[in-house]
């Protein structure tokens, strides 16, 4: 049996990588999608489905936005240690990162 001592390790340590999950499931989602959707035995007339992309790149921009509103208070606490600044710095890193791959998801209009 494990001490329950390290539980909060594990739950502090999901938490500050919690942001990079969010981009990182976004992307393979997002471009995986499009791929298969416009590989020639999937090809999709008018390109990869743009309504299924937003709305899955707005979740995501949804979620890194919850998570960074969730680390807000982290410049003001005394405590704050490493994961609790990695919290705060990777939700904009992922928001950013997460609009940055979205938008030309968003543009494409055909499988070239």
């Amino acid at each position: 049996m494990m001490p329950r001592t390290r539980e909060p390790f594990w739950r502090r340590l999901l938490a500050g990588t919690l942001p990079l999950l969010v981009w990182s499931l976004h992307f393979a989602f997002a471009y995986g999608l499009a791929a298969a959707q416009c590989t020639p035995a999937g090809m999709r007339p008018g390109g990869p489905d743009r309504v299924l992309l937003g709305a899955v790149t707005l979740a995501a921009i949804g979620a890194c936005a919850w998570l960074a509103w969730r680390a807000r208070e982290v410049p003001r606490r005394e405590d704050a240690g490493l994961v609790d600044w990695a919290r705060l710095v990777l939700a904009v890193l992922a928001l950013v990162a997460v609009a940055w791959t979205g938008v030309p998801l968003l543009l494409v209009t055909g499988c070239a």
